[in-house]
């Protein structure tokens, strides 16, 4: 009696020899030539593309951190003025309310965190300054 694992092991064998074929064939691409340091590379900027990560601005004119800590009852309102106030797209306005409490701004002057909370505060989200 066979042993499945072995039948599994022809079985995606195969399939990566077809693959490569293909992919001589289609894409003019040889993988014998490929080398792991450039497959890395592709492999990282492909991550940074696709996979979204939480936004933050550091300014450095400062040494304030402004947290999002609350989006309130009005999280339309909120996440327009958000958007506004960071040129954040729509996506990570999102992120910042969905992971609250976050660090959304670093190392700001004291007066921007201030004005900054102020303006969300105005339209009832709740902001710390530390």
């Amino acid at each position: 009696m066979f042993n499945m694992f072995y039948i599994y092991m022809a079985a995606a064998l195969l399939i990566v020899v077809i693959l490569r074929e293909q992919l001589k064939k289609r894409c003019n691409v040889d993988m014998d030539k490929i080398e792991v340091s450039n497959l890395l590379q592709s492999a990282k900027n492909l991550k940074s593309k696709y996979i979204k990560t939480l936004p933050i601005i550091n300014k450095k004119t400062g040494t304030k951190n402004l947290i999002f800590v609350n989006a309130g009852e009005n999280k339309a309102v909120v996440l327009s003025t958000l958007r506004q106030i960071t040129e954040f797209d729509k996506e990570q306005a999102q992120m910042v309310i969905e992971k609250a409490p976050y660090t959304f701004m670093k190392n700001i002057s004291d007066r921007e965190a201030k004005i900054t909370k102020q303006a969300l505060e105005f339209v009832g989200a709740e902001i710390q300054i530390k």
